[in-house]
């Protein structure tokens, strides 16, 4: 039950607050004791704020409030009355002292707050065997709290008390950077912090990052899956858990009522699944999960001439409207695909090997125009590719690009990263070319096509790209001795480095004039295989023999270590997958309005039996 200070108090200095408030709290308690409920009184907004943001009970101007503005003392004097007061109710079961603490606190502080909090509700009256107290632990990593709260209370540290956390995953560039997998892997990990320390999850939601939302899943089936992780988590959690909210009109994410009348959120534990022990988890390219939930391309090597996407850190796809590059949508569409495309000569072969680190592309976008960067600026208003347009692919020491790579895109002129203007409230999505460092902001995650995806053709040969200048060595057989990157991972070009590179090209191919810089035009004759790889000339001609949906590999070829043929996976338009059927069953979704009850079987959650389709997907063991 979360409520103000000024209910308590009444306002304090210049806070635009009404108080006190006492009888909204005794008629709660009064109704919750009639009801037979028990209750948490939360401190949700202290005098002064415990941050500087909404749900303390004002939204601030970024950098009014300091940490000092909490009034510490006025807090105490509040949780002592609250305590005094209830001290007898048999309903009010735990006190929490505050909500969401800003991390710009100091631990000793804070810490040294709870403990006095602490010793405030005990001489109030209300025995730790009684009343629980509850202390935040928001935004900040729980062990290292854990430890510095030991260390400064001693043996009777746990006596009496829990830890609150917010395990939200819809907040956050962190949260909306993730894919699907990875969120099912927070939960996981919650789950093993859970059986550590005495918690309980005083606030959690379906609601998922935007970054989650893309893949083979419907968003019904992926909510499914999600809630059913979390509630067979937070079982384990010593002092139980909340959701966030009992009922809310914007979304079924936030809504109780709504999502365990659609089947979602069911009471019965024996209807949960248990979220199985998965297989470590080393990195994006290799967790089972990913290929269970994100259908791989067939081949996952990236080459020159591959079809790309590029997801930034916060969870948003580059994409190109008119010259504008930004990260707007996390929707990977024709507007957000690009052709690796070579800069200057590429030998004459049939398959481009793949690209390394140390590697120099061009991306041509959907519009015919390659990307370059003139000053800190990148947009997509080249025709030609010039000296502006190229890019060095630097990668965290990976022997070749494959699908989900981490890579960062290095101006070949300036020497300067890519990434989105985050820093920038105003036009925080637009790319530019300004940083030195390679750091979480600057990552790109390069995707390829989805096997299911109908991708376009994939030009091989230098004379099948537009608008190429002509310029000596390759990416690959070229890179070592024309650009002097030495070996993959050996460390970052200077702008001195990149400066020779660019006068060595020059002078060489300085009896070649750039090609004009004009938007090549499009051919309607029958040498279609000539045309650039763009994502409006769509291949077809080689997918339609092929049929057949992707279906979840069985357990053993999910296993670590097993060879994982997804050649089989690729699928035309006209076949592609409706849904999750065949490896789920029926998943209880508004779209189907299947009503579950706590009175009804497993078997109804998921198809039948429950623990088998689910193992298909968790790869149980």
């Amino acid at each position: 039950m979360p409520f103000g200070y000024w209910i308590v108090i009444g306002k304090t200095c210049r806070d635009p607050y009404h108080g006190e408030g006492w009888e909204y709290l005794d008629r709660a308690v009064q109704w919750a004791e009639e009801c037979g409920l028990k209750v948490l009184l939360d401190l949700h907004g202290a005098p002064g704020g415990e941050s500087g943001e909404a749900p303390c009970g004002r939204q601030q101007a970024k950098g009014a409030w300091k940490w000092d503005n909490w009034r510490f003392n006025a807090s105490l004097k509040a949780l002592r009355l609250v305590a005094q007061r209830y001290q007898s109710s048999p309903a009010v079961t735990g006190i929490a002292v505050c909500n969401e603490p800003s991390p710009k606190v100091p631990m000793d502080a804070l810490c040294s707050f709870y403990k006095r909090a602490v010793e405030v509700v005990r001489k109030a009256g209300m025995p730790a065997e009684d009343v629980t107290v509850v202390l935040p632990v928001f935004q900040r990593s729980l062990e290292p709290f854990v430890q510095n709260w030991d260390t400064l209370v001693g043996e009777s540290s746990r006596e009496g008390i829990c830890f609150e956390v917010h395990w939200y995953h819809c907040f956050e560039n962190d949260w909306h950077g993730r894919t699907f997998a990875e969120h099912l892997r927070a939960v996981q990990e919650h789950a093993h912090e859970l059986r550590r320390f005495p918690i309980v999850v005083g606030e959690w939601s379906l609601a998922l990052g935007c970054g989650a939302y893309h893949g083979r899943h419907s968003r019904e089936e992926m909510r499914a899956l999600f809630a059913h992780a979390q509630l067979a988590a937070y079982q384990e959690a010593s002092h139980g858990w909340f959701f966030w909210n009992w009922c809310d009109h914007h979304s079924i994410d936030w809504d109780w009522q709504n999502a365990h009348k659609e089947g979602y959120l069911p009471l019965n534990s024996e209807l949960l699944f248990q979220l199985p022990d998965l297989p470590p988890d080393e990195d994006t390219e290799s967790d089972p999960l990913e290929i269970l939930f994100d259908t791989p391309p067939t081949d996952p090597r990236i080459r020159l001439g591959d079809t790309v996407y590029l997801r930034a850190f916060n969870g948003r796809y580059l994409d190109v409207e008119g010259p504008d590059v930004r990260a707007r949508y996390s929707d990977r569409g024709k507007w957000q695909q690009f052709v690796l495309c070579p800069f200057g000569h590429v030998a004459g072969k049939d398959e481009s090997p793949c690209l390394c680190d140390g590697d120099i592309v061009t991306l041509l976008a959907h519009n015919d125009c390659y990307l370059g960067v003139q000053d800190t600026q990148v947009s997509a208003s080249w025709a030609a590719a010039e000296d502006a347009c190229a890019f060095m692919v630097r990668t965290q020491g990976s022997e070749e690009l494959r699908h989900r790579s981490p890579v960062f895109l290095q101006s070949l002129t300036t020497s300067r990263v890519l990434a989105p203007n985050e820093s920038d409230p105003t036009a925080k999505d637009r790319l530019l070319a300004r940083w030195e460092d390679f750091g979480k902001w600057q990552r790109f995650i390069m995707e390829k096509p989805l096997s299911t995806a109908v991708t376009p053709h994939r030009p091989r040969r230098r004379s099948i790209f537009p608008g190429q200048v002509s310029s000596c060595g390759t990416p690959r057989t070229g890179r070592r001795s024309s650009t002097g990157c030495g070996t993959p991972g050996s460390g970052l070009r200077t702008s001195a480095d990149l400066e020779r590179t660019l006068r060595r090209r020059s002078s060489i191919s300085s009896a070649e004039q750039p090609a004009p810089r004009r938007i090549p035009q499009r051919s309607n004759s029958s040498a279609s295989d000539s045309a650039p790889a763009t994502p409006i000339r769509r291949r077809t001609s080689n997918a339609s023999h092929i049929s057949g949906a992707f279906t979840v590999p069985h357990e053993a070829s999910i296993l670590p270590g097993s060879d994982l043929d997804m050649r089989d996976a690729v699928t035309t338009p006209s076949k592609r997958r409706n849904s999750l059927d065949q490896e789920l069953g029926e998943v209880p979704t508004p779209s189907r309005r299947r009503r579950l009850s706590i009175k009804s079987a497993p078997s109804d959650l998921f198809g039948t039996p429950l623990k088998k389709d689910l193992a298909a997907v968790f790869e149980e063991d």
